[in-house]
């Protein structure tokens, strides 16, 4: 082999030895590509998470849902996912808000006016059957009627009182028990007072029994006035206990029997 012949070869050679040192030589320029690419991806990760808290700084806050996502944050039934407790309503900046409903005022319940207790009247003992009852009515003409306000003005005006068991008395000074009373002549007997505007009637009773706080004759006479007084009033009829009219002869009648029973009475005490 010439010399010029050996020349051409390590030139070859050598060539063959570049280029190889070239292609396998180089190990950063082969790696370059997926260095990029991991780097890239690194960057782009941590992009997107500082993208996700700038959004979360961002996010206004609100409870439940956020407007747009939809029901990403929800089961199938609509109701939270695990980890999905929505978000607490937090200002960043302090605002006037609605109190919560522990703190509102609740109402207060109306105060009561205290009432003044009234000291218990003594109960009377319980009274023997009477021996006798003595009544008068006064009966309304043809078809007129007795109002309300025609018995209340004729019971002022003749001094009786409305009291126990819903009807009118006349009591004595110093006496418990009634010397007479006057009644609805119809059932049930009372009055209503809180209906005098309402209240109508055909006929009104007084009556008195025996014994009584007072002698029998002067109770009687009381009665009879006050009866008498009451018929001119109320423009009615007076009558006796058996619906007769009551005449100056059944006047003298009742005052005698109201003698005799005194009599008897002072008789049997003796």
């Amino acid at each position: 082999m010439d010399s010029s012949t050996l020349r051409w070869v390590l030139i070859v050679i050598g060539l063959v030895i570049i280029g190889l040192v070239f292609i396998f030589g180089n190990p950063e320029r082969k790696k370059g590509p997926r260095a990029s690419r991991r780097t890239s991806k690194r960057t782009s990760g941590r992009e997107a998470r500082a993208q996700d808290r700038a959004e979360a700084v961002r996010r206004e806050p609100t409870i439940g849902p956020v407007a747009g996502e939809g029901d990403a944050g929800a089961g199938s039934d609509g109701s939270p996912t695990i980890g999905d407790q929505g978000e607490l309503e937090i200002d960043s900046e302090p605002t006037m808000r609605e109190p919560r409903p522990r703190e509102r005022q609740m109402p207060q319940p109306p105060m009561h006016e205290p009432q003044m207790h009234k000291p218990d009247r003594p109960r009377r003992p319980p009274m023997p059957d009477p021996d006798r009852i003595v009544s008068l009515f006064l009966v309304a003409r043809d078809n007129h009627v007795i109002t309300g306000a025609q018995l209340l003005e004729a019971a002022v005006k003749t001094g009786m009182d409305f009291g126990e068991m819903n009807i009118f008395h006349r009591i004595t000074e110093g006496e418990s028990r009634p010397v007479f009373s006057l009644a609805n002549a119809a059932k049930p007997g009372h009055f209503d007072r809180m209906a005098w505007h309402e209240f109508e009637t055909r006929a009104l009773v007084l009556f008195t029994t025996l014994p009584n706080p007072m002698s029998a004759l002067d109770a009687w006479d009381s009665m009879l006035a006050t009866a008498r007084r009451m018929a001119e009033i109320l423009n009615v009829d007076l009558q006796d206990e058996k619906h007769h009219p009551f005449t100056r002869r059944r006047e003298a009648q009742m005052r005698e029997e109201m003698r005799d029973y005194e009599r008897k009475r002072v008789t049997a005490r003796g």
